[in-house]
């Protein structure tokens, strides 16, 4: 059985490599089925969030968490809070409020990121 500690680690790994657009990390941590819904409501495949990371392409400046809540199952972790992001793309700077839930399973024995949604939230 996996620890909680050791899904927060895969969880705060994932956003090290989405700020240092390293997406040879990324594709380690994201399971090869994994999707996302935007703050838009749209999925997003795997390879469409991968390009968006590549370098030069998007640029995450700030990642901030907060209110998280951990949820271990013997193959599964599900974590959700809220948080803020800003940064640019292509020279474009954005930020959002949001709550999050995503979705780990455990595959071969790591933690791999298989489903994220996002909600975008007013600012407080």
């Amino acid at each position: 059985m996996t620890t909680r500690a050791e899904l927060l680690s895969a969880f705060e790994a994932f956003a090290d490599a989405l700020k240092a657009c390293d997406t040879h990390a990324l594709d380690r941590l994201m399971a090869s089925d994994y999707r996302s819904y935007n703050l838009r409501g749209y999925l997003e495949e795997r390879d469409v969030v991968l390009d968006a990371y590549a370098p030069g392409v998007t640029k995450l400046e700030e990642w901030e968490t907060d209110e998280l809540q951990v949820e271990i199952f013997p193959d599964v972790g599900i974590i959700t809070g809220r948080g803020f992001l800003a940064g640019s793309s292509q020279g474009q700077p954005w930020s959002h409020h949001l709550r999050f839930v995503d979705v780990w399973v455990l595959r071969g024995e790591r933690w791999r990121l298989l489903i994220s949604q996002a909600t975008p939230m007013e600012e407080s």
